[in-house]
C-alpha cells in the first residue's frame, strides 16, 4: 500500500498481501508532506517479516496513532527529514529468544538485528509517546542528527532499548528502558552488552536526560571496544539501577559528562575503563555488589560531589598489564564527595599517579584511602 497523500486509516486490522515477497512492506510513504493517521489501525505482520511502514527520501512526514506488531521492523525510514512518529504501539516485532551475544566488528553493522522503530540517516526527526516493547531492539538510530527522542517507552527489549550508532547531536529525554536485558550462560552476570541505552561508533555530543533505565544488561553503555569513541555527550538525571552487570558504563572515549544520575543495586556503579576526561558529578551511588565508581587506565578524570554508601569500594583505580591498551591510570581530581561504609576502602588507588583528593568526607569505612 504505497501513501501517496495525507491518509486517515479506518480501525481496522491490516495484514500483508501473500503475494508480496518476504522484505516488502505493508505501508510505504516516500512524498513529501504525508500525514498519516493510522486511526487505530493494526498493521499486523503475523510472520515477523517486511516492515509494518516504510518511509524513504522524503520529508515533513507524520504517522500517529497506529499499532505495528509482527514484522521484522515494525517501522524503518530511511533518508528522511523532518519526520514526526506520535503515539504509535511498535511492539512484538522481531525479538529471537535464546540470543547469546552479538559479535562485535571492525565495520559498524549497519543492517540491524530486527526490531520496532528504526531510523538510518535521519534528521531534524522527533518520536513522542510512542510505545516499543518486546523488540529486540526497541529504538535504532543510524547515522542521525538532531533527532529528538521524548516520553517513549522502549522496555522489555531482548537486545537495547534505545540505540545510537554512527548518530550525533541527538536528544533522548524522559523515556523509559527498562528490563532490557539477556542473558548468556557463562556467569551471572554476563549480559551479552545488553542495555537501556547503547552509544557506539563515533556518537557523539548527544544529550541523554533524566531517562529511566532499570533492570537492564547495563542501564546505560557507551561501547567502543574497537576504539571508536563516543565522546562530548551529557548523561544527566537517568536512574540506571539494578543492573546484574553495570549501572553505568563507558569505555575508551572521553570529554563525557555523568551527572546527578542514580546508580544502585548493581554489580558496579559505574564502570569506566580507559576513558578520559571525563566527569562523574552529582551522583548517587549506593549499595552495588562490588565498586561505586570503577575505572582502568583511565587518565585526566574528575570525581566531584557525590554520594557514595555501602559499596564494596567508594572509588577503585587501577593499571595492570592488559593486552587491550596501554593506557596510564594518571591525573585524578577527587573532591567534595561523601563516601560511607565501603566494606573495603572509600579510595583505592593502585599503579595509580597524580590523585589529588581534596575536601571529601570519609565515614564509616574499613578503611579510607588505600595507595599502592
Amino acid at each position: 500500500m504505497k501513501i501517496t497523500s495525507s491518509t486517515t486509516l479506518a480501525p481496522e486490522r491490516y495484514t500483508r498481501d501473500a503475494r508480496a515477497g518476504p522484505d516488502s512492506p505493508l505501508i510505504e510513504i516516500a512524498t513529501d508532506g504525508v500525514e498519516l493517521d493510522l486511526g487505530g489501525a493494526v498493521l499486523d505482520g503475523e510472520d515477523r517479516n517486511g516492515m509494518g511502514i516504510l518511509v524513504h527520501d522524503c520529508e515533513r512526514v507524520t504517522i500517529r496513532n497506529g499499532v505495528i506488531r509482527g514484522f521484522h521492523w515494525g517501522m524503518l525510514a530511511d533518508n528522511v527529514r523532518q519526520l514526526r512518529i506520535e503515539r504509535c504501539v511498535v511492539s512484538g516485532n522481531h525479538n529471537p529468544p535464546g540470543l547469546g551475544w552479538l559479535g562485535d566488528d571492525v565495520v559498524p553493522v549497519e543492517v540491524g538485528f530486527g526490531g520496532g522503530i528504526r531510523l538510518v540517516r535521519a534528521t531534524d526527526c522527533v518520536l513522542d509517546g510512542n510505545i516499543a516493547h518486546d523488540n529486540l531492539n526497541g529504538i535504532d538510530l543510524v547515522r542521525c542528527q538532531r533527532v529528538t527522542l521524548r516520553g517513549n517507552d522502549a522496555s522489555y527489549s531482548g537486545n537495547v532499548g534505545i540505540h545510537l550508532l554512527l548518530s550525533t547531536d541527538n536528544v533522548i529525554e524522559g523515556n523509559r528502558a527498562d528490563h532490557c536485558i539477556r542473558f548468556t550462560d557463562r556467569f551471572w552476570n554476563d549480559t551479552a552488552d545488553s542495555a537501556g541505552v547503547l552509544l557506539e561508533e563515533h556518537s557523539h555530543r548527544n544529550r541523554i536526560v533524566g531517562n529511566s533505565l532499570l533492570y537492564g544488561g547495563d542501564g546505560f553503555f557507551i561501547r567502543a571496544n574497537n576504539r571508536h569513541a563516543s565522546n562530548d555527550n551529557l548523561i544527566a538525571r537517568n536512574d540506571a539501577s539494578f543492573s546484574p552487570n553495570n549501572a553505568f558504563e563507558a569505555v575508551f572515549s572521553e570529554d563525557n559528562v555523568f551527572e546527578e544520575n542514580i546508580a544502585d543495586f548493581s554489580n558496579y556503579g559505574f564502570w569506566l575503563g580507559y576513558s578520559r576526561n571525563t566527569t562523574v558529578r552529582g551522583n548517587r551511588i549506593r549499595s552495588n555488589r562490588s565498586d561505586g565508581i570503577a575505572i582502568e587506565h583511565g587518565s585526566h578524570n574528575v570525581i566531584e560531589a557525590n554520594e557514595l554508601a555501602d559499596n564494596r569500594a567508594g572509588v577503585r583505580l587501577w593499571w595492570a598489564p592488559s593486552d587491550i591498551g596501554d593506557d596510564p591510570s594518571e591525573d585524578y581530581t577527587i573532591r567534595c564527595n561523601t563516601i560511607t561504609g565501603s566494606r573495603e576502602a572509600a579510595i583505592l588507588y593502585t599503579a595509580t599517579k597524580d590523585v589529588r583528593l581534596d575536601a571529601n568526607s570519609l565515614r564509616g569505612n574499613a578503611r579510607d584511602v588505600v595507595t599502592d
